[in-house]
């Protein structure tokens, strides 16, 4: 047992400790100063979990992390996108779609399809010649 450096109330030394076990003493000393940050985060994300059940509730469960991470935003609480997924994940706070996808450009299984009159052919000999055009699907 050394004389200096008694830290500990059962008599043992840090230093001693640390050689015992074959572990650095400023490892051992990052590793205490981390406990209490790591504790310190569990209860600072009971407060953002409160408010986020708030926000889900107040959306009738409908909103899902980007909602909820915008409408933290505007109530002044400053937390990331994936900090919100997460917290919603661990907690079990789902979101839900009220819309399904729908595609409307089915093709039709009596219509005939169109001829093919330019054979993927689009450049044209003068302007107006050849007109082409594509309907594409835009959700509103």
């Amino acid at each position: 047992m050394e004389k200096a450096g008694l830290d500990r109330p059962d008599g043992y030394s840090i230093s001693l400790l640390c050689r015992a076990l074959k572990l650095s003493r400023s490892g051992y000393y990052a590793y205490l100063a981390a406990r209490p940050a790591a504790a310190v985060t569990a209860r600072e994300e009971d407060e953002p979990v409160a408010e986020i059940r708030q926000i889900h509730e107040e959306s009738r469960r409908a909103y899902g992390a980007p909602r909820i991470n915008a409408a933290l935003g505007h109530r002044g609480r400053r937390i990331t996108r994936k900090r919100v997924e997460r917290l919603i994940r661990e907690h079990d706070i789902p979101g839900i779609t009220r819309r399904k996808r729908r595609n409307l450009t089915k093709a039709g299984t009596k219509a005939a399809s169109s001829p093919d009159l330019i054979g993927h052919d689009f450049t044209a000999d003068e302007p107006g010649r050849k007109l082409v055009g594509d309907i594409t699907y835009l959700p509103t």
